[in-house]
């Protein structure tokens, strides 16, 4: 059975210079079924995509929505995410955390802040694969435009250079992919699942990690995503685990250790 990882990449200025990447994985077949019933619901209220910061701004598509219209139709992407992804995870770091770090801890040395959360995600993915005894191929497909493409190439061939960590990773293949294009190799909308998961995630920064103290209480949104048969992992990378990160497999010595 083929399981296939969806990511999206968020960045907030708000006070901190902050990253997160989120995303979900289902088999294959899900996201096929998925596909199919988000285009229909796009279709019906004639969005070409749908963009999770525009939606809560009620910008572009949305700037003529109302309140009720605007919640009646996230409690719909909500039902049909949650009733499609196995597994939801992110992993975020503000910058000044990761600087303050990578002069202290050599694992960090060669990434930046978004490489260092898209591979913590990876891992998450090798540990969600491990519980549950899966072994059979995992693709990896994030979107294209964050800006990112080339750090997570350098990371495809790193991972790619490795029998061991390909192995951890059930690896298949990556893809960086535009939200709309003729005949993509994999489906596209669960990358718009994907960007949903990542602005929930930023938004629960803001709210409570970028001050050490909740601003407010966990958002409706983010809550309807919490459904029962959904397995999450999130997490927020701060000074002291980032000076502890552990070693996730044995490396050849003469191998780069990410």
């Amino acid at each position: 059975m083929l399981y296939i990882a969806y990511f999206d990449a968020s960045t907030t200025q708000k006070g901190r210079q902050f990253v997160t990447v989120s995303g979900c994985l289902a088999p294959a077949a899900r996201w096929k079924t998925f596909e199919s019933k988000w285009q229909k619901m796009l279709n019906k209220e004639g969005l070409p995509y749908f963009h999770m910061t525009d939606f809560e701004a009620y910008q572009e598509h949305y700037r003529h929505w109302t309140q009720k219209k605007h919640n009646h139709f996230f409690r719909k992407i909500a039902r049909a995410i949650t009733g499609k992804a196995k597994f939801a995870f992110g992993r975020g770091v503000a910058h000044d955390d990761f600087s303050w770090a990578q002069s202290r801890n050599a694992l960090l040395e060669d990434f930046s802040p978004f490489t260092f959360c898209a591979s913590q995600c990876f891992h998450a993915v090798a540990e969600w694969a491990n519980r549950h005894k899966y072994n059979d191929p995992i693709v990896y497909i994030f979107e294209k435009g964050d800006g990112f493409e080339g750090e997570l190439l350098a990371l495809k061939d790193l991972i790619e250079s490795s029998p061991s960590r390909k192995s951890r990773y059930r690896w298949a293949e990556l893809h960086i992919l535009p939200k709309v294009m003729d005949n993509p190799p994999r489906p596209l909308t669960p990358l718009q699942a994907a960007d949903v998961w990542a602005f929930e995630a930023r938004k629960e920064w803001e709210n409570f990690h970028s001050t050490g103290k909740r601003i407010r209480a966990v958002r409706k949104s983010a809550r309807a995503l919490l459904g029962k048969d959904v397995e999450i992992d999130f997490g927020f990378s701060e000074r002291e685990n980032l000076l502890s990160l552990p070693f996730y497999w044995e490396t050849d010595p003469n191998e780069s250790k990410p």
